[in-house]
């Protein structure tokens, strides 16, 4: 017997789902439980996945990012334009090594 049923589930061996996996995923479809033993002991178990619940309806824009911003996950928008203060140039090193020659240095070869 390929499977054999034991109280709610149906057990089968690792070798055998490997011969018959599709058998394993019909059973599973059908909405049986098929635990997978190796050694007679239970190591896995397939069952068919929880069926997904659409949305009740779809949001807005507004309201999906309101949720995001509620949740945390997104910040509120600047309230005035960031600016950014004077750039900091760094002069050559003694060497005359420029900053951006010590970062490629750094680096290393590429």
């Amino acid at each position: 017997m390929w499977a054999h049923l034991k109280g709610k589930f149906m057990e089968i061996s690792i070798r055998e789902l490997k011969a018959n996996p599709a058998r394993a995923i019909a059973l599973t479809r059908s909405g049986q439980r098929v635990q997978i033993t190796s050694h007679r002991k239970v190591v896995a178990e397939l069952v068919a996945p929880a069926p997904v619940t659409p949305p009740q309806h779809e949001l807005t824009d507004e309201e999906a990012i309101a949720r995001l911003m509620a949740s945390g996950f997104v910040a509120e928008p600047a309230t005035r334009p960031f600016k950014l203060g004077k750039a900091v140039v760094f002069p050559p090193g003694p060497d005359g090594q420029t900053m951006s020659d010590l970062v490629i240095e750094l680096r290393g070869p590429r």
